[in-house]
């Protein structure tokens, strides 16, 4: 083989190992669209360009008591309460879209029972730099809990690039309970 020839299979291969490369590292529809993790830890605050949240206590619990609403809700699976101080940070903003992930990738939307907007966080404004107390609810196995992940971020929709707290919720972070109170959500 002449060198010509040699100089064109190696000039190939470089160019085809190049686009190769550029194309694994071009970032994809997910990477744009996903947004900014923040990560935090259970008793410790998260800041976040919009809010800062601080998880203070994970309860569970089959049965789930809102303040000033009789009787107490029951669940065919189990409420997880997660009690918290959130704070807006630069406007009035609302706390829309509250999960948990458990550790085998299943996704649980904040509860939506009646009565609830009404005491928890994702039902109050928050104003600027006045934290408020409250809970979220979301349905869920309480075997699922131990090793899941609280995902909570301003918006449900149009979030790309918003800022996304995510609070690990290890066995220690848990309290079982046979009938969880709801905390309304208040100003400390």
């Amino acid at each position: 083989m002449s060198g010509r020839k040699l100089l064109n299979v190696g000039l190939t291969l470089a160019v085809l190992v190049a686009i190769v490369g550029l194309y694994r590292l071009t970032p994809t529809q997910k990477d744009i669209q996903d947004p900014t993790p923040v990560k935090g830890i259970v008793g410790r605050t998260v800041k976040t360009p919009r809010f800062d949240l601080t998880v203070n206590d994970v309860r569970v619990g089959k049965k789930l008591r809102i303040p000033h609403s009789t009787p107490d809700r029951d669940s065919l699976t189990d409420f997880v309460v997660v009690d918290a101080t959130i704070t807006a940070t630069r406007e009035p903003i609302h706390v829309s879209n509250v999960r948990i992930k458990s550790s085998d990738g299943v996704t649980y939307l904040g509860a939506n029972r009646n009565g609830l907007n009404e005491v928890d966080l994702t039902g109050s404004e928050l104003s600027p730099d006045i934290p408020v107390r409250g809970s979220f609810v979301v349905e869920m196995p309480a075997d699922k809990v131990p090793g899941a992940t609280l995902l909570v971020m301003e918006k449900a929709i149009l979030n790309d690039l918003e800022p996304q707290v995510s609070v690990p919720l290890g066995p220690e972070t848990v309290k079982v309970q046979d009938v969880v109170a709801l905390t309304p959500a208040s100003d400390t």
